[in-house]
């Protein structure tokens, strides 16, 4: 039997298997004795086929064997010659480790040696510099170097042990530290007294001594630690109180006593912290500048540029932690009053003059935030106040409003970050009054009627931006008087939120109805019967036509009684300007499509235009101001009294009408087979109005033109008549000069 399946049959075997993994067999229903059998049967097996194995495998094992023999006998000549090897190394070890330990001896002596030296040498310098210290004792800047360099030669060494110099390393640590105190306590009074010599003498010695910053650190934590100590006294509560019961201990009035109180503390503790930042600050401040300018001017012992910006920051701390700690009743005073502590600040900075010093706003957030939060509660309280139900606000309530912004604007003089804060508080102040004032303007339908007297709500509209305009106008004298005073920012951001206050919105109500009427007045001209009338104009005085005197009448009683209900004057002047262009503009669309015109027609439309601008002039005072508008509206009366050769002439000599009311206007001259453009189209006066109205481009207009005259060239050459009308050829002239420029 193969090995193979011998295994396989040991595996397989239920028996054989339980003892190829590892587990009791306590318990098994095979009997003791049956387990041995069973064990001797498999040992058997195992025997046998080992035998067997070995039977036919005993030429390799031979082989093998002998192969073990040569190796063992090669192992053994290579053990010989390892021993040999080991021998001659260890000879090689003894050459070596002998001059090697010799060398080290001498090296080790040699070092002892050169140490010995070098603390003779040491010592000797020691001893010279010893005696030249004594020879030194009126300089402290030499005497502080020499020390220096006697603390760095006891520093290498040590010198424990030589009686020569045990006296002597005592006196030089002694002398160090007496000129290290005698030089601090110079510094300290010389900081007292603003010596500036004696300063840099101590700077000095402390440079040669090599512990510059530890001084320097030194003097300005014990300034720091003085004026914490200032500070804490100046705001603490009790402190106070003690005070103000020393000053008023002879008044008693009990109805009396506490707003007295209250105000005496309020009065004597802004008293401290006057005092508090002029001098006590001040004088700490002036000490640590005078150290920085010293240390400055003596640009060999380092750079120390930072110490007075570095002061300042650990002083707006110190002062912020302190004002924490302090009672709510001082919180409460520094909210209320913290225009005042910024002062403080800003004025000692400007005593100070240090360019390196700057406010360390962050430290007084908590107070500005505050502070910045009532006095916008301040500015709105009048605002939401007199919009009571739906009233309009009186002068009073307004000039109240007034009074609290200008007060606003006034206490943060001084000061620019807090200046822009309370102006941006002041521009939703304004906003606020926008917004209540917009919540209550009318919007029924009678709001723009211009048949009856004005109704109730657009005198009430009227009102309220009466008011609005009284607001902004007043808050704009504000602003003139304090022009010089605030800072170009605060001005820009109150003046940027008036923007939005117009009358504008209303009046444009009454200007589209305005606008509509006298639209409706115009389109009569074409019902007018002298426009085609034969007679000539040149023996006859030419009036007005009734319609344009409809429309004086009209535009005079617009203005008396309904525009002047508004006193904004720049808003009134742009509705009427508004108004007027756009009446001009109509104007112009329908005298240049009136069709039949007769010679005495266009006289009495010349006349119509002059008569125009005394029509417009309850709205404006001075036509010229309508630019472009008053322009075409000559440009048009001249117009009227040309030749279709001499309008195309000084059309290209460049007039103020565009060309495609030009041409519109030239039909009038032509035939009844010339057919204007709207006509061809098959619309009415009006339509064509819209249509004008809705086409602002001299393109499509030119384009809409061109439309009829192609109509007319078609309808000549169907019924091939042979002569055009004397007004085609200018058309088409015109219309190709209209569309060169537009292409330029």
């Amino acid at each position: 039997m193969e090995a193979i399946d011998v295994c396989v049959e040991i595996e397989n075997d239920e028996f054989y298997s339980k003892f190829l993994v590892v587990k009791p067999l306590v318990g098994e229903n095979i009997s003791v004795t049956e387990q041995v059998t069973k064990l001797t049967q498999g040992i058997d097996k195992l025997t046998k086929n080992l035998e067997t194995q070995v039977l036919a495998k005993h030429n390799d094992l031979l082989t093998q064997a002998s192969n073990i023999s040569d190796l063992e006998t090669m192992l053994a000549s290579v053990r010989s010659q390892v021993q040999v090897l080991l021998q001659r190394a260890e000879k090689i070890k003894e050459r070596v480790h002998t001059p090697f330990y010799e060398l080290e001896s001498q090296t080790v002596m040699l070092e002892r040696v050169q140490v010995t030296c070098n603390l003779l040498r040491h010592a000797a310098k020691i001893l010279t510099l010893w005696s030249k210290l004594n020879s030194v004792k009126d300089n402290p800047s030499k005497e502080a170097m020499i020390l220096f360099e006697l603390n760095e030669l006891i520093g290498d060494y040590d010198f424990e042990g030589i009686v020569l110099l045990e006296d002597v390393l005592k006196q030089v640590d002694h002398q160090r530290k007496e000129l290290l105190r005698n030089s601090t306590e110079l510094l300290q009074s010389s900081l007292l007294v603003g010596d500036k010599t004696k300063l840099l003498q101590c700077f000095k010695v402390f440079h040669n001594l090599q512990c510059t910053e530890e001084q320097i650190k030194s003097t300005v934590n014990c300034i720091l630690k003085d004026t914490r100590k200032e500070i804490s006294i100046a705001l603490n509560v009790q402190m106070v109180s003690i005070e103000i019961k020393k000053t008023s201990s002879g008044r008693s009035a009990p109805g009396k006593a506490n707003i007295m109180n209250a105000q005496d503390f309020k009065i004597k503790l802004w008293g401290n912290i006057d005092k508090l930042f002029k001098v006590d600050i001040y004088n700490s401040c002036m000490k640590v500048i005078m150290l920085q300018n010293v240390v400055n001017e003596l640009h060999a012992i380092g750079n120390f540029k930072n110490i007075a910006r570095s002061f300042w920051h650990e002083l707006s701390i110190i002062f912020s932690n302190e004002l924490e700690k302090s009672s709510s009743t001082v919180n409460q005073s520094v909210e209320i009053d913290f225009p005042k502590l910024l002062k403080c600040f800003n004025d000692l900075l400007s005593r100070l003059k240090c360019k390196n010093l700057e406010m360390n706003r962050s430290c007084l957030n908590k107070w500005e935030n505050s502070f910045l939060s009532k006095s916008l509660g301040k500015l709105l309280e009048p605002v939401r106040s007199m919009w009571h139900l739906n009233q309009v606000p009186t002068m009073d309530q307004i000039d109240n409003a007034i009074r609290v912004i200008a007060e606003a604007l006034s206490i943060s003089l001084g000061d620019k970050h807090l200046s822009i804060s309370l102006a941006n508080s002041v521009a939703k102040s304004i906003k606020q009054m926008n917004v209540e004032a917009e919540q209550r303007v009318s919007m029924e339908n009678d709001v723009a009627q211009i048949i009856e007297a004005p109704t109730s709500s657009q005198q009430k509209n009227a009102d309220l931006c009466n008011s609005l305009h009284y607001f902004s106008s007043q808050i704009k004298r504000v602003l003139a008087n304090m022009n010089s005073m605030l800072p170009q920012e605060s001005v820009q951001i109150v003046q940027n939120s008036l923007k939005d206050i117009s009358s504008l919105p209303v009046l444009n109500l009454f200007a589209e109805s305005i606008k509509n009427s006298l639209y409706l007045i115009l389109a009569t001209m074409h019902d007018e019967p002298d426009l085609t009338r034969a007679d000539d104009p040149n023996n006859k005085n030419v009036s007005c036509s009734p319609y344009m005197k409809e429309l004086q009448h009209f535009v005079s009683r617009c203005k008396e009684i309904y525009l002047s209900l508004f006193t904004e004057k720049t808003a009134l002047n742009q509705c009427c300007i508004d108004i007027s262009k756009s009446c001009i503009e109509r104007f112009v669309q329908h005298v240049c499509n009136v069709r039949p015109l007769s010679k005495y027609g266009r006289a009495k439309l010349q006349a119509d235009c002059k008569h125009l601008e005394i029509s417009l002039s309850p709205l404006v005072n001075d036509v010229t101001e309508l630019g472009d508008h008053y322009r075409q509206l000559k440009a048009l009366s001249l117009l009227l009294e040309k030749t279709p050769q001499e309008v195309a002439k000084s059309q290209h000599e460049g007039a103020s009408l565009p060309y495609s009311l030009v041409m519109m206007f030239l039909f009038s001259h032509a035939g009844p087979q010339l057919l204007a453009p709207h006509t061809c189209a098959g619309w009415n006066i009006q339509k064509l109005i819209q249509w004008l109205d809705s086409h602002k481009n001299e393109r499509d207009r030119l384009e809409f033109v061109a439309g009829s005259l192609q109509r007319y060239q078609n309808h000549i050459r169907q019924n091939q008549i042979t002569t055009y009308d004397e007004v085609y050829p200018v058309l088409l002239q015109l219309l190709e000069d209209g569309r060169k420029v537009m292409k330029k």
